[in-house]
This record gives structure tokens, sequence and C-alpha cells, in this order.
């Protein structure tokens, strides 16, 4: 009886440290940054010709253990996807209106990338067929993802997908198309809650403004200094 105790005891000592396979990193760093019921909160508008037709409130539920990641990942598209539920703040269903997230297959595809080792994500990403010549990869501090451009009946489109690194889930997606002759306007934001203000991409939508503004401050830090002599 006691030594089946101590067995017992030792079997739950070491099942304490025991990672199961799905949670593990694989050997080039890989791993899930979501689990099974994690929820999330975004922010879903739409705007047409200045005219708001949407902005509700949606969250996404991660409905089943994330899947296994093949090791090594060779392909992007040996990349499993993760199941998720996609309902309005509500309760409602979200019905059509989810066609217009479909603007993520430009990026991939998925709600969710493994976390880890983006440098190697975006190696595979960039050598799959949804990589193309008009894609900017994104991978800064906070996010990693794709900024892509494309012209299809007269329609220039821009599509911003973005991850948190933290979890891998998507954080930020934006679609925008003009018509290049009648410059009719369409945009699709799909923004998670918390995130606050993007300072990087502030930054880079920016960037003509922030460098005048740098060139003012030097010029009249000049001017005083000058002054002074």
């Amino acid at each position: 009886m006691k030594r089946t105790l101590q067995i017992a005891l030792v079997m739950s000592f070491v099942a304490m440290f025991l990672i199961s396979p799905v949670a593990a990193a694989t050997s080039e760093g890989l791993e899930w940054g979501v689990a099974l019921n994690d929820e999330f909160t975004f922010q879903f508008k739409v705007v047409e010709e200045g005219v708001t037709t949407l902005d509700e409130g949606v969250n996404f539920t991660v409905e089943a253990t994330p899947p296994s990641i093949d090791d090594p990942l060779t392909s992007w598209d040996h990349l499993d996807g993760v199941d998720v539920d996609l309902v309005y703040t509500n309760g409602s269903s979200v019905g059509v209106e989810g066609f217009y997230l479909l603007g993520i297959l430009l990026a991939g595809g998925h709600i969710a990338v493994p976390i880890g080792n983006f440098s190697l994500l975006g190696e595979l990403l960039m050598d799959s067929m949804f990589w193309t010549e008009n894609t900017t990869l994104v991978n800064d501090a906070t996010n990693w993802g794709v900024r892509t451009t494309g012209i299809e009946d007269e329609m220039f489109m821009q599509v911003n997908v973005l991850y948190l690194k933290t979890d891998g889930f998507i954080a930020r997606y934006t679609l925008e198309a003009r018509n290049m002759t009648s410059n009719d306007r369409f945009s699709v934001s799909f923004i998670r809650d918390g995130l606050g203000l993007d300072i990087i991409a502030l930054l880079q939508d920016n960037i003509l403004y922030v460098g005048i503004g740098v060139g003012v401050i030097v010029i009249i830090g000049a001017v005083v200094c000058m002054r002074r002599k």
C-alpha cells in the first residue's frame, strides 16, 4: 500500500511538469499563444462614401484546442488554422457582413498565427502563393503581419492585417478601396479592443509630417542658438 502511494505521488509530481504536444514549442521556437475558450472583442466598422453603415462590437472565441504545429514547419500551407466562433456582442450572428473580412486571405488567411519565431513565419509567407510584389511584411516590436495593395476593375485596394506578437491573434484588419474613376470610397476596419494608440502605424502613415516637424524643430533650435551668441 505504501509502495503504491509512493508511485502515485511520483507520477502526480512528474505530471505537473509535463507539457502537452500542442502547448509545447517546436524545435524552431513556434508555439500557440492562444488556447481553448480564449475570447477577444473587436470593433467592426464599415464606411461607404463617408457614411458609417456598420459599427458593432464583435466577439471571437477559440472553439477548439489549437492544432499541433509541424516540426519543422516547412510551408505556410502546412500551418493549420485555429477554430473560432464569431458573433456580435449582442449575441446575434455575423451574417453577410462577414464577407468584408475576406481580405484576410491576402495575408495568408489566418485569424491566429503561432508566436515565438516571426522571422520564420515571414520567410514561409513570402514563399507562399499569398505573397505578391505589392506586399510588405510588418515585423516591429509589437506587431507582425502584412500590408498589401492591388488594383481590381478600376478599384485600388489596400489591406493591412496585423497580429499581436504576444498572443498571435489578429489585432488589426483594415481594408480601404477607392474607385480610380469615380473616386468612390469604401473602408472596413476590424480593431481589437484595448490596443491603445498604434504609435508605429501612426508614424508610418504620417512620416512626411513627422519629417517636416523634426525639420522645423531643428531650424528653431538653430535660430535660438545663433541669437544667444
